[in-house]
């Protein structure tokens, strides 16, 4: 029938057509109608059931969007989850006047929103505070082994990436002079080297991307060609290591983690600007980096520049300094593979070291400082069941030249130095169960090409030279085992083994000299969990320390004054003791720790004159101290902090106090979230050095006040604030009798944006 009708249609003429659609339309307008009001009324009654939409986002207190957040609405019970933007949409009863949202993850405090329809915004924003900003949740890593801080069997602290970008930190050791237990010494400007317990100058080892610093200067290693905004992470560890790194590491270790393409800020570019008030100082810089599936691409340029500081009022000559970094970073990564090429170039152009004196006819500083840093990385997951294999190899040629001035002598003298400094670490680490695990390395640290060469030129002519240190050479060579077992009913037990084998040689001033060692270390630490939040550890180990090519044999001048070396020294060696408690629940974290080191043979510096100094080994000291650290938020979005030390450290001997032991401290502090804004007030209080060491002097007690503040506009762009020793207070920061005034008031402002 249908088939009928429309051949019948398709043979009318036009006229003929128009007419039959006229008609069918006519007789079908009646049900058009009706459909039409039964389409009205459906729609009309079915209004107030749609309701309002709510468009929301969800985002951490950084301004980084939160995706997989549980939404959920209390009065009507929905719920739903954030997608990978942090946004979030539903349908409220505009009949509602006032609801309540509930906003959990795992990962964050639970937030709850009290909505009132009449007052919301058309873009409801949500901040959560993150759990892991209490310290019990950080990971560390430089003991080979990723674990919670609450199940270390040591004391240790992590300054993250976010904490170093909101202190505006000019250098590593700035990063982490609120730490506790970590201080610094020497004369001041920005080449300072940290200490950790009051061992410095090399009985703390320090590390950058896992390759050793090392340093040919009289205070050590200070790594102030490594900048802050290159850094991911920087973790401390406040024990013996020289089980797993050798050398130099009885005080602890310092370990540097760098941003890489893994680590890198959203978007494929970053830039970032600061300024400082109290130097001049000018800092910039970017990074680019890019993953193209397994392989990724991380390069980064940092430019910093700063003029002699000021403090209450007075210029502090010779504090200004220029430095210029480049670093780029190529990896590639599976789940069962990973290959990495880094390399790092620093030069370092006219670093001041001023003097408590502060004349400007007298001046030292280091025209140029170069550092060349290739690291190389490889990785393979199971190659058996449960294990890994990680190699490690790096090379640093690197060199400075020290010069120092005497205008009214027309005198200049000058030190120059070259190394070669290289390394390679191979480990297997492997899973037995679930309880037991241990890895096992041979590592091999050397230097070479080691030529320190002194020059005095007076009235333009070269006035004589000489050789301290000619083609010195130092190989470490070390196997290590360590074991981790928790077996036992809430028990963690670590322990490790290492014997270490060395040689130094070089020629000092023609004559050629050797020295050969070797040094067993050990380690045992137990971790006790009690209850969920509450841990006890205790640890011993030893430790051994070699001294340095520059302590044992270079003569000459430093940024001080002179130094004379000493072949004679012998390596320390340490007993180290530790024992601590760490609690922790939803709100608090609070660590208080107890140690005792006798270090034997300790290298000490003493002064035989006012321009000179030299060292030697006393028969025993012993430090102890006492540390407390606590992380408090009574308020989701305000957090309380601090920590506090007091250490004593003297020959058991002689009972004379040693050098480079800081007077207590105590420090505190408050941080305010509002939104993607904070602020942060914090007062570091130093008593007074009454008993200095040997080759130091007293100074008075000193306190100091910082305020910073910030904005995270988005997840790209942020602003920080700082306004540092805010009431301009005139201290010095350690007992050295050279060092000049601390740097007073300064303002600083920062912008970083990604792209």
């Amino acid at each position: 029938m249908i088939a009928n009708s429309k051949f019948i249609y398709n043979n009318l003429n036009e006229k003929q057509k128009l007419s039959a659609y006229v008609k069918i339309k006519k007789e079908s307008m009646p049900k058009a109608k009706e459909l039409s009001w039964l389409v009205f009324l459906v729609t009309l009654f079915s209004l107030p059931m749609a309701g309002m939409e709510i468009h929301g986002t969800v985002k951490d207190i950084y301004n980084r969007p939160l995706s997989g957040v549980h939404v959920r609405i209390s009065s009507n019970g929905q719920s739903l989850l954030s997608d990978e933007k942090g946004e979030f949409v539903f349908t409220i009863d505009d009949s509602e006047t006032a609801f309540e949202l509930y906003f959990e993850s795992p990962l964050h405090y639970l937030e709850k929103r009290t909505v009132v329809l009449k007052e919301i915004t058309p873009d409801l924003k949500v901040y959560l505070i993150p759990l892991n900003l209490l310290r019990e949740d950080v990971t560390v890593t430089a003991l080979n082994e990723s674990q919670k801080t609450i199940a270390a069997p040591f004391a240790q602290n992590v300054v993250s990436k976010i904490g170093i970008r909101e202190s505006q930190s000019e250098s590593i050791v700035q990063a982490l002079q609120n730490s506790p237990g970590v201080h610094f010494i020497g004369k001041g400007g920005i080449a300072v080297t940290p200490s950790i317990r009051g061992l410095a100058r090399r009985p703390a080892a320090g590390c950058a991307a896992g390759a050793r610093i090392t340093s040919d200067r009289s205070a050590g290693a200070a790594a102030q060609f490594y900048p802050p905004e290159l850094v991911q992470q920087i973790e401390v560890v406040r024990s013996a290591a020289s089980v797993l790194y050798g050398s130099d590491a009885i005080g602890g270790v310092i370990q540097i983690i760098p941003r890489d393409a893994q680590n890198a800020e959203p978007g494929f570019a970053a830039l970032n600007i600061s300024g400082h008030s109290a130097d001049q100082k000018l800092n910039g810089g970017f990074s680019l980096n890019q993953k193209f599936g397994s392989y990724s691409v991380f390069s980064a340029m940092q430019i910093s520049q700063a003029g002699d500081y000021s403090v209450a009022g007075e210029k502090v000559f010779n504090s200004g300094y220029r430095y210029y970094t480049g670093n780029l970073f190529a990896g590639y990564e599976t789940e069962n593979r990973s290959f990495s090429l880094s390399f790092l170039k620093s030069a370092g152009r006219d670093i001041g070291k001023p003097e408590r004196a502060n004349d400007p006819a007298i001046s030292a500083f280091y025209p140029r400082e170069n550092i060349n840093l290739l690291n190389i990385t490889y990785s393979e997951n199971n190659p058996h069941a449960n294990s890994s294999l990680n190699f490690f190899l790096f090379l640093n040629p690197n060199d400075y030249e020290l010069d120092k001035i005497k205008q009214a002598s027309q005198q200049v003298d000058i030190s120059k130095n070259n190394a070669l400094d290289f390394g390679v670490r191979t480990t297997l680490k492997k899973s037995l169960n679930s309880n037991f695990s241990y890895q096992f390395g041979v590592d091999y640290y050397g230097r070479t090409n080691v030529d320190m060469e002194n020059e005095t030129w007076r009235n333009g002519f070269l006035s004589s030279s000489s050789f301290p240190v000619k083609n010195g050479k130092r190989n470490d060579l070390g196997i290590y085992a360590m074991l981790d077992y928790s077996g036992l009913a809430a028990f963690d037990l670590l322990a490790g083994a290492r014997l270490g084998a060395f040689l130094r040689n070089a020629v000092s001033d023609g004559v050629f000299l050797k020295k050969s060692s070797w040094a067993p270390a050990f380690f045992l630490g137990i971790t006790r969990k009690i209850k969920d939040t509450l841990t006890l550890f205790f640890n011993a180990g030893t430790a051994y320390r070699l001294p340095s090519l520059s302590e044992a044999f270079y003569t000459g001048i430093t940024g001080r004054s002179s130094i004379i070396g000493n072949p004679d020294l012998k390596p320390e060696k340490s007993l180290n003791l530790d024992a601590g408690l760490k609690i922790h629940c939803k709100n608090i974290f609070l660590g208080t720790y107890f140690f005792q080191y006798s270090v034997r043979d300790m290298i000490e510096k003493f002064q035989l004159s006012d321009t000179s100094y030299t060292y030697e080994n006393i028969e025993q000291g012993r430090i102890r101290g006492l540390e407390l650290e606590f992380q408090f938020y009574p308020l989701k979005k305000l957090e309380l902090f601090g920590n506090a030390f007091y250490y004593i450290g003297r020959s058991t001997i002689s009972e004379k106090p040693v050098n480079d032991i800081p007077s207590p401290k105590l420090f505190l502090g408050a941080k305010l979230w509002l939104g993607r804004f904070w602020s942060e007030v914090n007062w570091l209080a130093s008593a007074a050095v009454k008993h200095p060491g040997p080759a130091e002097t007293a100074i008075p007690a000193y306190s100091v006040t910082a305020i910073k503040a910030g904005c995270y506009f988005s997840n790209r762009l942020f602003v920080f604030l700082k306004i540092a020793n805010l009431f301009d207070r005139v201290y010095f920061a350690n007992a050295d009798p050279d060092i000049p005034p601390a740097k007073g008031l300064d303002f600083s402002l920062g912008l970083n944006l990604n792209f």
